[in-house]
């Protein structure tokens, strides 16, 4: 570190936090370097007997302290500057004259007031300045010539240049060139000031440019982004709205006890390869929504071990079909009631076993779950879930890739041998750690290759009382005069939801409307005692006419549970639905347990 540079440091760390600007330093710098200068300047002069010399540095110091005190309390560092300079140029004039006019050392000092300015004010005030230095230079000049400066004090007193020249000539040949040689050095400041405006002038174009086109290219980015959130809530919709035709036909099929055993198989390979879709569908909407930071969770009360124990189960068949075991071990520390994302927590879970399961041959894939309460709160703790597997194992120069969007392992042979061979894109473990980060917890792999891996996920929650009301187990007896309303501009959709609700509950009333305006006028002739509404439809949308029931103080029912039936799964239309008044929202496809259960729920807590 170079001694200017500690002298800027040392200034710096003494001044107040408002006065540390660049400026600041600068003025300061110099002030302090000027004062001592003077003073030793008038402490020189005085030993070499220049009296006059010696008490004009002693007055020009303690005009620059006075300049640095209109500085320091109010004044500003442009009129601090200016008194400095005034002093400064003053006292440098004087000496100058005192000393041999335009040939005194002195008058080096007058080429470098300007300096200050540059670098404190303006650079029209340093150009001012500069100006008033070379005009300073030619009225010594001019003085000078015409015998009106007094006798130097000093022996700066002018010599012949030559043998041949007399002293007059002398003379003027050597304030000639001095006062040249400072009006070119001034000259050439001027100079460099102005070429260095000119380049910062260009440099600065060219740096507005370069942000107006990232700008442009931020606005397009933007344009760009809300495109694709527009197209994957268009493919979302147009795909989820057959595909919940299609898995609801199949659910139909595979529960007929008249279809053939061949026939049944068929049945269950296109659903899982539906199913697979979904999943496909799902996970590139989470993703996006990830990438905006748009992903919300909902925590809420939940029953920790049925939900854990329905959510393992899921994937059982296809654990039967791969002719692994597949064991589940909840422990007895496990609370029983638990705040947290269910949807979310259960979308951890099945990716870790989906992904147990794709690269496991032979063996088991296992799940055990527990609870580690906290010291000083019994309520609070972590959640341990681990995922273990006796899979063909990760490479140890993998285990960081496998987090990353898009990123493929090679599948078992044996999924290939047994039809699980879909591969995945790449996006569920991504998600995973995603939907881990925002439970503020942790995911961790261990693995040996030909041996297996175990994923950990550690996850804060806390214990909470159950609900006050418990949902009657009777659910088919009370369900017995249950009036409900399907809307839906679908003729397949209509017809897929009516089927799955019959099978479940064959006693039920459904009556069917095919668009908004429709289902709007048969909910304010008859009471329902629930709606399923589908959300997009040609006229007005689902949530309009939930809208206008709800905001309509004639309306005589306008307390009527609606469940959103949708192929809009995000946030956004989730959040929106809840704020308006549904009761639930299910998406499409949608499962049927899950759907006759949020049926039950709401148009019975209505009837109670």
């Amino acid at each position: 570190m170079n001694a200017n540079r500690r002298i800027h440091i040392f200034i710096k760390r003494r001044l107040p936090s408002h006065l540390r600007r660049t400026r600041n330093i600068f003025f300061v710098s110099f002030t302090v370097c000027a004062l001592v200068g003077l003073l030793t300047i008038a402490g020189w002069l005085h030993w070499m007997e220049s009296p006059r010399s010696a008490n004009s540095a002693l007055i020009a110091s303690g005009m620059v302290a006075l300049s640095m005190c209109v500085w320091r309390y109010g004044g500003g560092v442009t009129w601090g500057g200016l008194l400095y300079q005034i002093t400064l140029m003053g006292v440098v004039l004087y000496n100058a004259a005192i000393t041999g006019g335009v040939t005194s050392p002195a008058l080096t000092w007058l080429a470098i007031i300007p300096l200050l300015p540059l670098f404190t004010a303006s650079r029209a005030w340093a150009l001012a300045s500069m100006c008033a230095s070379l005009l300073s230079v030619m009225l010594l000049y001019f003085a000078q010539a015409h015998g009106m400066l007094p006798a130097a004090e000093t022996q700066f007193a002018l010599q012949s240049v030559a043998d041949n020249t007399s002293h007059a000539d002398a003379s003027w040949q050597s304030m000639s060139f001095a006062a040249g040689m400072f009006s070119l050095m001034l000259f050439a400041q001027m100079v460099l000031v102005q070429t260095y405006d000119t380049a910062n002038e260009q440099h600065l174009r060219r740096l507005r440019q370069s942000n107006k086109r990232l700008e442009t290219l931020s606005s397009n980015l933007k344009l760009a982004n809300a495109h694709k959130d527009q197209f994957l809530a268009m493919v979302s919709h147009e795909m989820r709205t057959p595909l919940n035709a299609v898995m609801g036909y199949l659910g139909l099929l595979s529960t007929d006890s008249q279809l053939p055993q061949a026939a049944g198989q068929y049945v269950q390979g296109a659903r899982n390869s539906a199913s697979h879709l979904v999943t496909v569908i799902n996970d590139l909407l989470d993703f996006s929504q990830i990438q905006q930071g748009k992903l919300v969770l909902s925590p809420q009360a939940v029953n920790l071990r049925d939900m854990l124990s329905s959510t393992h189960q899921t994937l059982a068949p296809r654990a039967n079909d791969q002719g692994l075991g597949y064991p589940l071990d909840l422990d007895a520390s496990l609370p029983n009631w638990a705040s947290i994302d269910p949807h979310r927590l259960a979308q951890i879970i099945i990716n870790l076993l989906g992904n147990a399961l794709k690269f496991t041959a032979q063996g088991q894939v296992c799940m055990r779950v527990s609870f580690e309460r906290e010291i000083d709160n019994a309520k609070r703790g972590m959640l341990n879930i681990s995922v273990q597997d006796t899979g063909s194992g990760i490479a140890a120069e993998s285990l960081d890739a496998i987090f990353q969007p898009f990123v493929q392992l090679k599948i078992s042979d044996n999924a290939v041998k047994t039809g699980n061979a879909l591969h995945g894109n790449g996006l569920g473990l991504a998600i995973t750690r995603s939907l881990v980060k925002s439970h503020k917890g942790t995911i961790s792999v261990q693995s040996t290759l030909g041996i297996g891996s175990t994923f950990t996920v550690k996850l804060p929650i806390e214990e909470v009382a159950p609900p006050a009301r418990v949902q009657s187990t009777d659910a088919i007896t009370h369900a017995a005069a249950l009036d409900l309303l399907v809307v839906d501009d679908h003729l397949t959709n209509r017809l897929v939801v009516t089927a799955t609700i019959k099978r479940s509950l064959p006693n039920a009333n459904i009556d069917h409307a095919t668009n908004g305006i429709e289902a709007g006028e048969k909910m304010r002739q008859h009471r329902y005692d629930l709606v399923l509404m589908d959300l997009i439809m040609p006229d007005i949308s689902g949530t309009e006419v939930v809208r206008r029931i709800r905001n309509d103080v004639n309306h005589p029912f306008p307390d009527v549970p609606v469940i959103a039936l949708t192929a809009n799964v995000a946030e956004e239309a989730v959040n929106e639905c809840m704020a308006l008044g549904f009761k639930d929202v299910q998406p499409k496809p949608f499962d049927k347990d899950v759907l006759i259960q949020a049926i039950l729920a709401h148009a019975l807590k209505e009837d109670a």
